[in-house]
């Protein structure tokens, strides 16, 4: 049984509802910080687990629409990044990055290795090192092509979005009772941010005014993103030799 790009995207929508619905009713998980989407998902994946083992149904999903997502996903992410907020952050955020960078270095070491151990290629490391772990979805995707197609290694993107599920319910599902220890060990408290909207139903959230001239001037801003996005991707692939002769 295949749900085609329309339904799926539909679905997607109507889980998120769902998981901000649970978390905004169970208190164990806001008090972890679970993410509604983790939770939304989670309730599907059991659901087509019963389905499949259950009841001999197989889903899949039709992704036609993913790839666009995405990009649209990471373009919104670049245009709410202000400048100002990094220059504020100062020696805190100097060290935040360097000890993320130092993770992704010991992500691809740890992956090259195992995959060493396995008798694999150690470059087939690199997907379920930093591409997956720290780039997400969106990197492990446009990576992918370049590990099978060039690197020759097959199946390179099922093991990367393999790795990166489990990372990122891991991160999920970790991160905040982690958090929670060391705010309650070293008795730190929370902000108190009443703009965060984590835990709260929709009908309780404060909603900014919208129009469709709203609408119409964020998807234009983001189209002129992914516009640049593919000139600049252009440039990038363009041969050295061509641009010696022109």
């Amino acid at each position: 049984m295949t749900i085609d790009a329309f339904h799926g995207f539909t679905l997607a929508i109507l889980l998120l509802f769902v998981g901000k619905g649970l978390v905004a009713r169970w208190s164990i998980l806001r008090r972890y910080s679970i993410p509604e989407a983790l939770v939304g998902g989670l309730a599907c994946a059991f659901v087509v687990f019963i389905l499949h083992y259950g009841m001999g149904i197989t889903l899949s999903f039709d992704l036609e629409a993913r790839n666009a997502l995405l990009l649209y996903f990471f373009a919104g992410i670049g245009l709410s990044t202000d400048a100002r907020t990094l220059r504020h952050g100062g020696r805190p955020l100097l060290i935040l990055s360097g000890v993320a960078v130092g993770f992704m270095m010991l992500q691809n070491l740890v992956g090259m290795e195992m995959a060493r151990a396995f008798g694999l290629d150690p470059r087939t490391g690199l997907m379920v090192g930093s591409v997956s772990l720290t780039g997400g979805v969106g990197t492990t995707l446009a990576w992918s092509d370049h590990f099978v197609q060039t690197l020759g290694i097959a199946q390179a993107q099922e093991l990367g979005l393999a790795a990166n599920m489990i990372g990122l319910i891991a991160a999920c599902t970790i991160g905040g009772p982690i958090a929670s220890l060391l705010m309650h060990r070293h008795r730190l408290q929370a902000s108190g941010d009443s703009a965060l909207e984590i835990g709260t139903l929709h009908s309780d959230e404060q909603h900014a005014q919208l129009d469709y001239y709203g609408v119409l001037l964020a998807l234009l801003w983001l189209n002129f993103a992914l516009m640049l996005g593919y000139g600049i991707n252009a440039l990038v692939a363009y041969p050295p030799s061509r641009c010696l002769t022109l």
